[in-house]
């Protein structure tokens, strides 16, 4: 293991600590999930992570970047809540399969358990590679290892911190969004892209660079590739009503999420990669 990289245990849960010159991370093994990033350049945590979050694997995490796959949502094709929302990978055990570091920082790879289970009955292999260093870059790797194609989902859900949500612009977003909250209607991405409500939209073009503001200052800048939307969220007042958050937790963050929700085709012996890049500013 990389010297950069400590090992804990908590609550039945296992968690890898990085420490480099160039930043810090937290990472839980339980759903492959990033808990924490702070650049060394400003010391700034780039990362929300609900207070009430469920660090014991009772449930998925609140916060950091959870891993979506194989479908968004609960877009699985039966009823819901007769599969898990979001996939099947965010609530098993991973594995650190490397780690090394060099001048860039500290780069990982993590292997689920298992990628085939109801819901997606599938050969395929995937990792979670996570480089942690002046930015964070994570990639989730799908290859098809079967003989026959299958049609995916995935996303990095990614919560990021700011200080003030109604201080806080995204830019960079252009085109038409699906929106949650108004029954699936299709609206025109709005200009300034600023919040004063619940947001709960899908943006249909494949986004590359979204810039987080926050109080006129770009803050984080969030390139995605292998995208082909980008779901941009925040529950509002509604977070009163989910138990792993705090009523006013809603005032200190957005996810701003790199996404594959239109289906993605699979062919045997190819492989998609879904990549995000957290670049402090």
């Amino acid at each position: 293991m990389a010297d950069s990289v400590r090992v804990s245990e908590s609550n039945g849960l296992t968690f890898l600590h990085v420490e480099n010159p160039l930043a810090s991370a937290k990472i839980s093994l339980f759903g492959g999930h990033i808990l924490s990033y702070i650049p060394k350049s400003d010391g700034q945590e780039r990362l929300w992570l609900s207070p009430h979050a469920f660090l014991n694997g009772e449930r998925p995490i609140r916060g950091g970047i959870p891993v979506c796959w194989p479908w968004f949502s609960d877009d699985h094709g039966k009823q819901k809540g007769e599969l898990p929302s979001h996939g099947f990978l965010r609530t098993q055990v991973w594995q650190l399969t490397s780690s090394i570091e060099d001048e860039n920082g500290t780069h990982l790879i993590l292997t689920p358990s298992f990628s085939r289970a109801e819901g997606f009955e599938y050969d395929c292999e995937v990792t979670l590679k996570v480089s942690v260093g002046e930015h964070l870059t994570v990639n989730l790797s799908t290859e098809n290892k079967g003989v026959v194609p299958f049609t995916f989902n995935c996303a990095l859900h990614t919560y990021f911190h700011v200080d003030d949500i109604h201080n806080t612009e995204l830019k960079g977003i252009s085109g038409q969004y699906k929106d949650k909250t108004q029954n699936w209607a299709l609206e025109d991405t709005p200009s300034p892209y600023t919040f004063s409500q619940q947001t709960d939209r899908i943006h249909l073009s494949a986004v590359k660079q979204t810039d987080v503001v926050v109080n006129g200052k770009t803050f984080t800048k969030v390139i995605s590739n292998g995208n082909d939307s980008l779901v941009v969220w925040n529950p509002w007042q509604e977070a009163a009503s989910i138990s792993d958050m705090d009523p006013f937790g809603y005032k200190h963050m957005i996810c701003v999420e790199t996404s594959m929700t239109g289906g993605h085709d699979l062919a045997p012996g190819q492989v998609h990669e879904l990549i995000q890049q957290v670049i402090p500013v």
